[in-house]
């Protein structure tokens, strides 16, 4: 054991000094109190504790960085939140109006979605998850609580193409509600607005006045709003109104439809067929 501590000091001998000068040297400067050694302590304060004010103010800057991500992703999750509720509520709203209509409805009618659509200049088109497994037939009057939407032209077991009002092809007899003039509606594309058409000069007509399907009407069913007259010009030269009508239904927010359940009436649909082929 003696060897052993013998052969450490040796070994050691250069590092055991320095730690015991480095240890004489602090006793001393503690001890001393003279000027010089003031000026230095106070220097040495000084200097710890500005490297501890900036060490600070780094370690609240890390700190107050991460909070403000946190904040800022929690931010995110509540505006994210709202924007769920406030879309949940808007279809809430719908709904209730739709089913509302529903109750009032003469026709049954059967809510269906909106699962596609095609869009043009011209020939717009819908496509509805409701189809002949659900007694869906073509010519059945499509619409909301704000109005007529268009009619279904093709059925599949679980499917159905419906043809808007916007589409250049889509036709319906209509009549004014105030001054009860009856003509065709057709779909104007460059001029973005629906048509009144067949109106004689000699019948009044007013800006403002609703217009509704008439009762002669192929499919739809009387008295459905279908929008209103914009736009009236008479022109001495013509025989007909220009008259041009806004639809009811805003087309770009429709996301939910109803389709009427008023059969066809097949023998009116034939002979109307059977007059077409003799032109």
């Amino acid at each position: 054991m003696k060897k052993l501590l013998e052969a450490l000091l040796l070994d050691y001998r250069e590092y055991l000094l320095l730690v015991f000068f480095c240890l004489l040297s602090l006793a001393m400067f503690v001890n001393q109190d003279t000027p010089a050694l003031r000026v230095l302590r106070a220097s040495g304060l000084e200097i710890f504790a500005t490297v501890e004010r900036g060490l600070g103010l780094i370690t609240r800057y890390v700190g107050l960085a991460s909070e403000n991500d946190e904040l800022h992703r929690r931010n995110t999750e509540l505006l994210a939140e709202l924007s769920l509720l406030r879309n949940a509520q808007a279809e809430n709203q719908e709904l209730k109006s739709l089913l509302d209509y529903k109750r009032r409805s003469e026709y049954p009618l059967k809510l269906a979605q909106i699962v596609d659509r095609t869009f043009s200049a011209e020939r717009n088109l819908f496509t509805i998850n409701l189809g002949a497994n659900d007694s869906i037939e073509v010519n059945m009057p499509v619409l909301t609580d704000d109005g007529l939407v268009g009619r279904v032209v093709l059925v599949s077991p679980n499917y159905a193409i419906v043809q808007p009002i916007i589409n250049r092809d889509f036709k319906v007899g209509v009549v004014s509600e105030k001054t009860r003039v009856l003509g065709l509606l057709t779909w104007i594309p460059k001029e973005q607005l629906a048509s009144m058409e067949h109106v004689l000069l000699s019948n009044p007509v007013e800006v403002g006045e609703r217009v509704f399907t008439a009762h002669f009407s192929s499919f739809a069913a009387p008295y459905i709003e279908v929008g209103k007259i914009v736009a009236v010009d008479k022109s001495e030269a013509q025989l007909f109104y220009k008259i041009r009508v806004v639809p009811s239904v805003n087309f770009g927010k429709l996301e939910q439809v109803f389709v009427m359940m008023r059969p066809t009436d097949k023998e009116f649909e034939a002979i109307r067929r059977r007059y077409r082929e003799l032109q």
